[in-house]
């Protein structure tokens, strides 16, 4: 365990960027709205910028500033099919297996992400996630997404854990400032959206550049 932390009783997992490499979906699905709106595809730089928010907030940070009108904007890139393109998103290199070494432990994870709770439920059932988690906070229980701390402040009540019970673990700024409003410890992982002096930048506890190192700096708060 890091000297000076509580015990560790909640493993809040962010999920795209961070327990699955959702790159390749959101890009597919980013592409095929930019070609439907005649849109340069230079635009996709701009988009990823905000990756890990309310698909609904990302758009309109992209979108407005170019005159789009948002809901346009979110129908094209909701036209792209998703369900039928999910074998583009996959659990990152070793995910699958710190998940179930971590279940096997006994160690309580849930979920604070900025996906809606249809899709990310469909999502995990094809991993075998699905009762993995307690509890899933999505947009759809909030007022506030992420960087709001709503969500954490949302799985405290429902838990009756304290702020430093729970342990934040994302890929974007957006996970980790919204750890840092609600009091909540966070680490930051490498493999997602974002570089580590993004991160840094946040305060997250520790950084962790790929699963493995990951693996060490959790077990280690066991």
């Amino acid at each position: 365990m890091m000297e000076g932390e509580a015990s560790l009783k909640l493993i809040a997992w962010d999920f795209d960027g961070t327990l699955v490499d959702s790159r390749p979906l959101i890009e597919a699905g980013m592409a095929h709205a930019l070609d439907a709106l005649g849109q340069p595809r230079s635009v996709m730089a701009e988009w990823l910028k905000y990756v890990g928010l309310p698909v609904e907030d990302g758009i309109r940070a992209t979108f407005g500033p170019l005159g789009l009108d948002g809901a346009t904007v979110l129908k094209a890139y909701r036209s792209f099919g998703h369900i039928e393109h999910e074998h583009l998103l996959q659990p990152f290199a070793g995910i699958p297996e710190l998940l179930a070494e971590l279940r096997a432990r006994g160690q309580r994870m849930g979920v604070a992400t900025s996906k809606r709770r249809v899709p990310l439920l469909r999502q995990m059932a094809r991993f075998g996630w699905e009762a993995w988690f307690d509890p899933i906070i999505t947009p759809d229980e909030v007022t506030q997404g992420k960087p709001h701390p709503e969500t954490l402040e949302r799985m405290q009540a429902l838990t009756g854990l304290a702020p430093e019970d729970i342990l934040m673990v994302g890929d974007t700024p957006f996970d980790l400032d919204m750890a840092r409003a609600a009091g909540v410890p966070s680490l930051a992982v490498g493999h997602g959206f974002y570089p580590e002096p993004a991160l840094a930048a946040c305060g997250p506890r520790a950084y962790a550049p790929d699963t493995a190192a990951l693996r060490d700096i959790l077990l280690a708060y066991l």
